[in-house]
């Protein structure tokens, strides 16, 4: 009995290793290309100064850790900062945008692209980690500019109010509305904490009742 209580153990452990090893290619390199970023902007009408945000689209076959979501194969994530206008409260969210652009509507988006690196993956989801509050100067277009910034090499200045980061997305060239993967309803997620101790939980109905921007 207790011998195959043994073999048990080392065969899941095998089993585990053989997981380990599968969700990072062999021959995986820092400067391989594996996913696409781009910098997103919408603006509906006056008075709204618009809303920034950066979306993600995973190239390849395993699963990315983008902050502290788990971006599964050929999906891809929207990355942004919002303050009292969701039900969640103000911070870091995952896929409100990409929830909210295929129920509603992407009229008056721009976006720009770059490819990203494992590397460049990694800096970038060092700084979403480290930023989960909302204020006038923190806010979603400082936000947006900070995780860019750290996965692409065209850099973007915070000006503060997210309308004028439409004139660095058009001076990098337009790529217009992205059709971003449309995330289930429990993809649609809020992150708790900073840093590695950081959680996430599934968003309020509440945060996904009105359109961004």
């Amino acid at each position: 009995m207790k011998k195959r209580i043994v073999s048990l153990v080392l065969t899941l452990c095998l089993l585990v290793s053989a997981a380990a090893v599968l969700a990072v290619p062999a021959g995986a390199a820092d400067s391989d290309i594996v996913a696409d970023i781009y910098l997103c902007h919408r603006w509906s009408a006056f008075p709204s100064l618009g809303h920034d945000w950066v979306y993600i689209e995973n190239l390849t076959n395993e699963t990315l850790q983008v902050g502290a979501y788990q971006l599964p194969p050929h999906q891809g994530v929207s990355l942004g900062n919002f303050g009292l206008t969701r039900a969640d409260g103000n911070g870091t969210y995952y896929n409100v945008e990409a929830y909210c652009g295929n129920h509603y509507s992407l009229s008056g988006m721009v976006a720009t692209k770059d490819a990203m690196t494992r590397s460049d993956l990694a800096r970038l989801s060092n700084v979403v980690l480290s930023t989960n509050h909302w204020d006038p100067i923190v806010n979603c277009d400082s936000f947006a500019a900070a995780v860019w910034n750290a996965g692409s090499g065209k850099k973007v200045i915070p000006l503060l109010f997210p309308v004028l980061m439409k004139v660095q997305i058009l001076l990098y060239g337009n790529v217009g509305a992205v059709k971003m993967y449309s995330p289930t309803r429990d993809q649609v997620l809020k992150q708790h904490g900073t840093g590695a101790g950081a959680t996430l939980t599934v968003c309020k109905d509440g945060t996904v009742a009105k359109q961004i921007g």
